[in-house]
């Protein structure tokens, strides 16, 4: 009998590019006071914005109802069966050079998401998803990838474009490896929920925001 390979636990990131019509963000964009204090972390984090509820503001309205609209389509397809969502906190971060962010997940979230924006090259930094979930770091084997056989990688790249919008699960493990360009690498990140809350009454599950 012939072998066979059986594809089970797909982790799907949702990936789309926002219409021209929201250039204008960028230059809002501009104009948020960020965060670069230099403590301790600064190099493994990089700068985030002041205010860390950023969609929230009647300016972005817009903006923010084509995200929910993209988080909705997304959670149909993971199957979610919620109605509506909400995008609960949002902020941008900048890396400048020499900057990163180790490996991290959203508590607290259903579905995650960032959008790209500024001076974007060949060489700025991917996003970096790791399935490290599933695997215990200490008995993940340390070995390199048969670049034949997809099964074999544990980290899944994403590379960057200008006006990408992505969506994940927020439980996915994801980084930013050292951004080694003379650019500022820019993006706004946000996480959601559903709008009328988790789970549901008669499975003693449910949870109201």
């Amino acid at each position: 009998m012939e072998s066979q390979i059986i594809e089970m636990f797909a982790k799907p990131v949702y990936k789309t590019i926002i219409p021209p019509e929201f250039k204008y963000i960028v230059r809002l964009f501009s104009l948020v006071k960020m965060d670069c204090s230099k403590n301790q972390n600064i190099k493994r984090v990089g700068c985030k914005s002041f205010n860390t509820y950023l969609l929230s503001n009647k300016e972005y309205k817009s903006f923010s109802n084509h995200i929910l609209k993209s988080i909705q389509e997304f959670g149909d397809m993971l199957g979610y069966q919620y109605e509506d969502y909400k995008i609960t906190q949002s902020w941008l971060t900048w890396k400048y050079p020499g900057h990163s962010h180790t490996g991290h997940w959203h508590a607290n979230s259903l579905i995650s998401g960032v959008f790209y924006y500024g001076e974007i090259d060949k060489h700025t930094p991917s996003i970096i998803f790791d399935d490290s979930d599933f695997y215990s770091k200490d008995l993940k084997p340390d070995h390199k990838p048969n670049k034949d056989y997809r099964f074999s990688y544990h980290t899944e790249e994403v590379k960057v474009e200008p006006g990408m919008l992505l969506l994940f699960p927020s439980y996915l493990t994801h980084s930013v490896p050292v951004n080694n360009t003379n650019y500022i690498r820019k993006s706004l990140a946000f996480n959601s929920v559903p709008k009328k809350g988790l789970g549901d009454e008669p499975s003693l599950t449910e949870l109201l925001f």
